[in-house]
């Protein structure tokens, strides 16, 4: 497992946020589903109203 940085925005209604997680996963399209379903599961938001801007190891 290695540790992810994971930057990106996320629209809730009409207001646009910004986020940063630090997440443990195998690879990075591992990482970046990991923040989908975390995103997902949290605000009930749709992948196509998450946009990841940036994923990096840390």
């Amino acid at each position: 497992m290695v540790k992810f940085s994971i930057n990106g925005k996320i629209t809730l209604g009409k207001e646009v946020r910004t986020f940063s997680k630090e997440l443990e996963a195998e690879s990075e399209g591992d990482a970046k589903h990991k923040t989908y379903a975390l995103f997902g599961s949290v605000n009930g938001v749709k992948r196509n109203k998450i946009k990841i801007e940036k994923v990096a190891k840390v």
